[in-house]
């Protein structure tokens, strides 16, 4: 997919990066399930997922829409979420995954999120099941194309970035995931990363005082088109997170090339420093065309991820992201082989 790119201003620097004990989710196993709809009084699915040892977690990515629902020009109500109890082959241990996705308009919207983690780790074979149900109104929700994944615990990698929206590039920030607020221009900072382990990771961003903005964007970032490829964002105006902080968790996947987006939250507010804290299963590092390990080396073993995974849908060893793993995404690979980028996130020229 041809990327496009304006200017972000990066003043975030990397200023920790820590190993530690905790329960950082990385991807296991994906599969993909066929699309279906979830109307208020719910929709069991079942999935099966192959032997990959014990696993803690699921999680699922999709694009949410909505196949019934009152839309009134596709701004309000505000939100439709959906939440599920999963259960494992075992039976046991339950997973209350509440909310998936957090708030989900009435537009079509990306969804990449994982569940809490159980207590203790459970056999991965087998038949799992998802009994799903819209929260909100009796409308029906749906999900296309669909693929599910499991996770398992490993240590955090925990990173922190810092920067600063007191000064820089302008845009007109989005207001949820339909529309352009009306309190700017303002400014804006940002980096373009990828990680270096496909899972969960959770973006808290504070600042001092006031309120915070924190966005996600997927394959490419253009400040004069702000809804495009925003797969998630979130407003630090309280109560809950409380004012001035945001948090963004989603699942992340090797080989993407994502674009986070601090802003300032009003014209009306002056512009602050921040601090992003990432915790995860891998780091932020420079995007890499072809490495596939994120290792930030393209080599024999990025070969080898795409070889092993050869014929699925992704996401390891899809190097070009069409949900295909096949012939262009070795060309990609070789087209890049010998080549070492940058381990650390740095700004879009």
């Amino acid at each position: 997919m041809p990327t496009t790119r304006t200017a972000i201003a990066a003043t975030a620097a990397t200023l920790s990066l820590t190993l530690a004990a905790g329960a950082a989710q990385k991807l296991a196993a994906t599969v993909a399930h066929p699309d279906f709809d979830v109307p208020g009084a719910g929709n069991t699915q079942i999935v099966n997922f192959p032997d990959v040892g014990p696993v803690n977690a699921v999680g699922m990515t999709a694009l949410w829409i909505g196949v019934v629902a009152d839309k009134e020009n596709g701004i309000a109500p505000w939100s439709l979420d959906l939440d599920a109890i999963v259960t494992p082959p075992s039976g046991a241990l339950s997973i209350n995954w509440n909310p998936v996705g957090g708030e989900v308009s009435y537009a079509d919207y990306p969804l990449q999120d994982f569940s809490p983690a159980l207590a203790s780790a459970v056999p991965s074979a087998g038949n799992w099941t998802f009994a799903w149900d819209s929260v909100g109104p009796p409308w029906v929700a749906g999900l296309r194309d669909v693929r599910m994944h499991l996770t398992t615990t490993v240590p955090d990698v925990a990173q922190v970035f810092t920067g600063s929206v007191a000064s820089g590039p302008t845009w007109s920030r989005p207001f949820s995931i339909v529309g352009i607020s009306g309190l700017g221009p303002v400014v804006y900072s940002g980096i373009e990363f990828r990680v270096t382990e496909s899972g969960g990771y959770t973006i808290t961003s504070t600042v001092p005082s006031g309120n915070n903005f924190l966005a996600i964007y997927k394959d490419s970032f253009n400040s004069t088109q702000p809804l495009t490829n925003l797969f998630d964002y979130d407003v630090g105006n309280g109560p809950t997170p409380p004012a001035g902080t945001s948090v963004i968790s989603a699942m992340l996947f090797e080989g993407e090339t994502y674009y986070l987006i601090n802003a300032q939250f009003s014209a009306s507010q002056p512009g602050q420093p921040f601090t992003n804290n990432i915790v995860g299963p891998g780091a932020f590092v420079a995007p890499c065309p072809g490495d596939m390990t994120g290792d930030s080396t393209v080599d024999v073993d990025d070969l080898n991820e795409v070889l092993a995974n050869f014929g699925t849908a992704g996401p390891m060893g899809d190097a070009n992201n069409d949900l295909t793993v096949d012939v262009d995404d070795l060309n990609e690979v070789l087209a890049n082989f010998g080549n070492s980028c940058a381990t650390t996130p740095n700004a879009v020229p």
